[in-house]
């Protein structure tokens, strides 16, 4: 097993072996944290057939380099001896932060096309976790991908959290997001087929101006009722080496004091969560704090 992951901060670490570590009564089953992302991702491969070992590696990956993290659940349970809870709605989250490209410097910019192609498979993987956990009734799939880190990826690219030009290039990750996950979505319902039923994906991206070929394709989706929301995820934020939750900004001495002096913090969040909501499938809701409860659990 190749080992990529670097943990940077002690709340991480605590959060992974209190919380997400497999052990069989007195037995350590995950000696690593790269152990749980291969239990994980192996038992989400598992549905994949003869591609099971291309996609497992695929999603190993994406966990060891902190690009998707997914649904609390399958951390703790997938590939474990106890059974994993039922997932009517899967979730995952992909980490904006890592996709600045040369952070704090005038080159950083963000890579939209690496976040666009893990969105796509945080789909597969979610769908794949459906296929594995899910219900099975035959239904659309109620997606829940979501972000972390965005307020990161800002912060990396040089702008303050209330810069005017923050609620803009939120928005710019977050029609990424979108389109990656339909992409994702698009590709899924061609090799895996739809329900007879169920009212796809074309409401929600009617206002979203896409190309005449890809609205007939979203149109004609029907295994997906939605893909996309945006809410607190606390715990995989806070195992994300404390990446910033949601939409929340990251953690500098600026937003601090901003906080202190309850200024401007609240304005430019619910500019930025404005700016988001359109391309975000279901209402934006994110809460504040959050991270911080979880640390001091951890």
């Amino acid at each position: 097993m190749t080992l990529l992951t670097r943990f940077t901060d002690p709340h991480a670490v605590d959060l992974w072996d209190s919380r997400f570590r497999w052990r069989s009564g007195d037995r350590l089953c995950d000696r690593t944290i790269d152990a749980t992302w291969q239990r994980v991702a192996q038992a989400l491969a598992a549905t994949e057939g003869n591609g099971g070992a291309y996609w497992c590696s695929r999603y190993a990956f994406a966990f060891g380099s902190w690009q998707i993290l997914p649904d609390p659940r399958l951390l703790r349970y997938a590939g474990t001896d106890t059974p994993v809870p039922p997932l009517n709605e899967p979730q995952a989250v992909v980490n904006a932060g890592v996709f600045v490209s040369d952070p704090h410097t005038r080159q950083a910019r963000f890579d939209h096309k690496r976040f666009g192609a893990a969105a796509a498979l945080a789909v597969r993987m979610l769908d794949d976790a459906a296929m594995a956990y899910g219900p099975g009734d035959d239904q659309p799939l109620r997606l829940c991908i979501g972000m972390i880190g965005v307020g990161d990826a800002l912060d990396r690219l040089g702008l303050a959290y209330t810069s005017g030009r923050s609620p803009a290039v939120a928005q710019a990750i977050a029609r990424s997001l979108a389109f990656g996950c339909l992409h994702g979505a698009l590709q899924l319902a061609e090799e895996r087929g739809s329900p007879a039923g169920g009212v796809g994906l074309a409401g929600l991206w009617m206002y979203r101006g896409l190309p005449a070929s890809l609205a007939e394709a979203a149109a004609r989706n029907l295994r997906y009722e939605s893909l996309t929301r945006v809410e607190s995820h606390p715990e995989l934020a806070c195992l994300a080496n404390g990446a910033s939750d949601a939409l929340e900004p990251a953690r500098t001495a600026e937003t601090t004091a901003l906080e202190r002096e309850g200024s401007g913090l609240q304005l430019a969040a619910r500019a930025i969560r404005a700016a988001v909501q359109p391309w975000i499938d279901a209402p934006v809701c994110v809460s504040t704090g959050a991270r911080g409860a979880v640390q001091a659990v951890g």
